[in-house]
């Protein structure tokens, strides 16, 4: 009998600017020094680790000194891509800014995971599934249940965790579950 497994998953739509984005890895930093529990961040990072991750070669030195510094600070170990090198697409524009991070133990309990990504539909970005195998449905566009927000306590709760941990950036989007 597998054992309940408690763990944070966060959602990042990371800013445009390297401000936005410093700000956004300190709150993370933040969140996961204040919940001593196993974390998945699954996202848009809007950055690059290397060179090749954007079909330019450009690389932003701050910046990715920045993620970096923050994948380290948090220990985090990267979920790879599989079968393709680009989330984003934009004109002639290709660049991996999709990722997804798990802390040591949340990767050691779900190893066998993999990350995919599925064809791009209306957006400029791929969709990306962190799972055991890539069922393709056809095209779904995101979908964020309103009536979530409209329920007091979900707004209170999330305000409660934000001022708790010091959390200045307001368009953090933070989803706590837990995962059986």
């Amino acid at each position: 009998m597998e054992k309940l497994f408690n763990c944070a998953i966060i959602g990042v739509d990371a800013g445009t600017t390297v401000h936005e984005r410093r700000e956004l890895w300190d709150d993370l930093l933040i969140l996961q020094a204040a919940f001593a529990t196993p974390m998945f961040i699954v996202g848009d990072f809007n950055e690059t680790l290397h060179q090749y991750e954007r079909n330019s070669g450009f690389l932003n030195a701050i910046g990715s000194a920045d993620f970096k510094r923050f994948i380290s600070s948090c220990n985090l170990l990267e979920y790879s891509l599989s079968g393709h090198r680009y989330t984003r697409f934009h004109g002639t524009s290709m660049s991996r800014i999709d990722r997804a991070f798990a802390t040591p133990d949340s990767h050691l309990k779900f190893s066998g995971l993999l990350l995919s990504r599925l064809p791009r539909g209306l957006s400029d970005h791929c969709p990306i599934i962190l799972g055991q195998q890539c069922q393709t449905w056809g095209w779904k566009p995101f979908r964020f249940l309103n009536c979530r927000v409209s329920q007091p306590l979900f707004m209170k709760k999330l305000e409660g965790i934000r001022k708790k941990c010091g959390i200045k950036c307001h368009n953090l989007i933070l989803l706590c579950w837990l995962l059986i």
